[in-house]
């Protein structure tokens, strides 16, 4: 699913409450730059003013584009500071942008499965050679089963055409009686 068909949100990353907003707060990609190593420095309306650090938006409206904030945002007490860096983007960058952090998302998410040892493969085989023979059974009974279903389906197609032709029969004899 593309990501444009999805609702997007305002500049930055916190709820009114200060706290980050689940998977839209994660980096899909590590900083390359320290928020704090940026010149010249930006100022956040706190007392006493203090350098902003310079995030990277990950919202569906803003993917990849940079931002300052005040650095007590993380904490819910800060000064609401927030002034945009990167221009925006074109639709289609941040929808390729968004596109491809979910993709990255779901990469890691793969990642997340332990590996697995040969001792408990060949245990899943053995258990698998053990049960085959079972399986192999209820395949054929199965198929009798099939087989005794589609024979009493002839039968009954045909009781059911007897019948039709004697309610026909009745039906006709009425009407011609008179």
């Amino acid at each position: 699913m593309s990501w444009s068909n999805c609702e997007s949100s305002a500049p930055g990353f916190r709820g009114a409450s200060g706290r980050r907003r689940g998977t839209e707060a994660r980096s899909p990609v590590p900083y390359r730059q320290n928020p704090m190593a940026y010149e010249p420095e930006v100022l956040c309306h706190c007392n006493p003013r203090r350098k902003a650090p310079r995030w990277i938006s990950w919202s569906r409206a803003n993917p990849g584009r940079r931002y300052y904030s005040c650095v007590n945002a993380m904490n819910g007490d800060g000064c609401g500071f927030v002034q945009w860096y990167d221009s925006p983007l074109p639709k289609f960058f941040s929808d390729l942008i968004g596109d491809l952090r979910d993709e990255v998302w779901r990469l890691r998410g793969q990642d997340n499965v332990p590996p697995v040892s040969v001792e408990q493969v060949e245990e899943c085989r053995d258990q698998f050679v053990s049960v085959e023979p079972t399986v192999k059974d209820l395949q054929d009974q199965l198929k009798e089963k099939s087989a005794e279903i589609a024979a009493l389906k002839g039968n009954f197609e045909k009781v059911v055409f007897i019948v039709l032709v004697f309610v026909f029969g009745v039906v006709a004899g009425k009407l011609f009686a008179f």
